[in-house]
């Protein structure tokens, strides 16, 4: 009887809300529109450094690599040399798309029970100091993009990230609010005069200073007139770092940076309602959940629904319960074990996880679903997963430049600020990307020398049903990144948006940790009839600031339409 009454209250209540409209966007809609090029990014100042590249002749990997560099001077809270990530490449001329991996590994005196021990969990020894550090990678992988893919040299594309770090840049009160949040370990770890974000006395920099990095600029140029091999990996800056993480408690040898190399990697497909997805494959789980989250979703008339609507939402916070319960069993460095790629992105896989989910029910018990009859029975492993919680300090950029070249990258430190050590001879920050593998030894995420820790990075292309470049877009917030991504996508395919329409919506996050679902987390401009309808539906609604941040490209009616997220310092900038 009480199910009936419920089920009565849900239909009238969904009566009522028929002809809700959709819910307001986050902040004004800023959509920008160019011919020739765009860059989408995180701060504005390194969207036009990107430009610059492109307005100087050098097409979108040239432009990507200044972007980056730029990021590490204006946004170093978030990436930058001493972290890693991924870059997903489409080719206009040839339709090959690429995923450059250069995500940090674990050091050769890693092993797996390195976190286990109370002590080291009390400590957070994978969140702070040396024993958090990862092999950075981004270097190397900058500079694989640009030599393999790019026109220009290291040289021209770091010369507007070079003159950012030594002419300064102005501190917003966003960023002034981040150094304050993480003072306390800047000033831990370093020597205050070494710590380019505080003054003389070590306190925060305030709105309004500015920021000048020279040590930063030096290192760039270094690794410009030796390359990444003899300045970083075999060289002064390498030494450096390792002195800095010993320093701080780690214990990486020279060997360990002399050993690091980047992968060059077939990315993971799918369709959504004919149209194309290229993402990351492993160590990345973005890529492959995200095909999974849309392949569920395409059981579903999302399109006939409302934008943001308790129907969607429901089925959206459903469906990511399964998706995640796959990702804590199944996803890891494909380097160390085997992952059924085939079967968690397979469509018919998805109709049997689609069939789980009940119209009027909520699931709070979830536990995954058997991919490896979709994939090779062959492969078939057991073993034992672990849902790490990544961090929201990433940084995600899109690039898009006249010949149709199309770049889509994200980058990390893991933690803002990472682990809290600087180099100090070249003041960039190094990641917490340690922090990424599970605590339990017997995990296939535990650490092991030379394993990348499992990530939710999810740089992505979308070509059309006619096979043409449709969107780039990625986005930031650990977990969140692969939500975050999905329902830009859906926003933009189901619902018919512009890209900062898509990017400005509210969103919505659920997961399942060891069997259980979590809240139903839901940005706090929702409409509040949606959060009532949700209640009554039986969901644990909890409404957050933001869920992941993002940017992207969307090509329209001829031109190239950019879209960059206010709930970081984002800002598209064409020519």
């Amino acid at each position: 009887m009480k199910k009936f009454h419920l089920l009565c209250c849900t239909m009238a209540l969904m009566a009522t809300l028929a002809g809700t409209a959709t819910a307001a966007p986050r902040a004004e809609i800023t959509d920008v529109f160019s011919r020739h090029g765009m860059v989408s990014s995180a701060h504005e100042l390194a969207s036009k450094a990107g430009v610059e590249i492109m307005q100087k002749g050098g097409n979108a990997v040239d432009a990507a690599v200044a972007t980056a560099l730029a990021l590490n001077v204006v946004e170093p809270n978030a990436s930058g040399i001493g972290g890693g990530g991924f870059m997903t490449v489409r080719f206009a001329e040839t339709g090959e798309v690429v995923v450059i991996d250069y995500r940090e590994t674990a050091p050769k005196s890693s092993t797996k029970d390195m976190y286990a021990s109370e002590e080291a969990k009390e400590k957070k020894i994978s969140k702070l100091g040396g024993l958090s550090i990862a092999v950075p990678g981004q270097t190397l992988g900058l500079w694989t993009a640009l030599t393999k893919y790019g026109t220009m040299t290291w040289a021209e594309v770091a010369a507007p990230a070079i003159r950012l770090a030594e002419e300064g840049f102005v501190l917003v009160p966003m960023q002034n609010d981040i150094i304050k949040d993480n003072m306390e370990k800047l000033t831990d770890y370093n020597d205050i005069a070494n710590v380019a974000f505080l003054d003389v006395e070590g306190f925060p920099l305030q709105a309004g200073d500015i920021v000048k990095q020279p040590k930063l600029a030096e290192a760039f140029k270094l690794i410009g007139e030796k390359g990444p091999r003899k300045a970083f990996y075999d060289g002064p800056i390498g030494k450096a770092v390792v002195e800095a993480v010993n320093k701080a408690g780690g214990n990486m040898a020279l060997a360990d940076l002399k050993e690091y190399d980047v992968a060059i990697r077939k990315p993971v497909r799918g369709t959504y309602r004919g149209y194309e997805i290229f993402s990351c494959p492993p160590a990345s789980s973005g890529g492959t959940h995200i095909v999974e989250l849309l392949n569920i979703m395409e059981n579903l008339p999302v399109g006939g629904w409302i934008a943001n609507g308790p129907e969607y939402l429901h089925y959206l916070g459903e469906s990511l319960k399964l998706v995640f319960a796959d990702r804590q069993k199944y996803m890891g460095d494909t380097a160390f074990l085997n992952v059924p790629l085939a079967g968690l992105t397979s469509k018919a896989y998805a109709k049997t996880l689609f069939e789980r989910i009940k119209p009027y029910e909520v699931m709070e018990k979830v536990e995954p679903g058997d991919p490896w009859p979709y994939d090779s029975e062959a492969n078939k492993t057991a073993y034992i997963g672990d849902a790490v919680s990544e961090q929201v300090s990433t940084t995600h950029f899109s690039v898009v430049d006249q010949r149709g070249n199309i770049v889509s990258s994200t980058n990390t430190v893991n933690y803002f600020f990472g682990s809290g050590v600087m180099v100090p001879e070249y003041g960039f920050v190094l990641n917490n990307q340690m922090d990424d593998f599970s605590q339990n030894p017997e995990s296939v995420n535990a650490p092991e020398p030379g394993k990348r820790p499992l990530s939710s990075m999810s740089p992505t292309i979308v070509l059309d049903p006619q096979g043409q470049p449709f969107m780039t877009v990625g986005a930031a917030g650990g977990w969140r990144i692969i939500t975050t991504v999905g329902q830009l996508i859906m926003n933009v395919i189901d619902f018919g948006m512009t890209m900062d329409q898509a990017i400005e919506q509210p969103r919505a996050h659920a997961h399942a940790n060891d069997g259980k679902a979590s809240r139903l987390q839901i940005e706090n401009f929702i409409d509040p009839e949606t959060v009532i309808f949700l209640n009554m539906r039986g969901h644990d609604v909890e409404t957050v600031s933001h869920i992941g941040t993002a940017q992207g490209i969307l090509f329209k009616g001829g031109m190239m339409n950019g879209g960059a997220d206010s709930r970081r310092l984002g800002v598209s900038v064409g020519f």
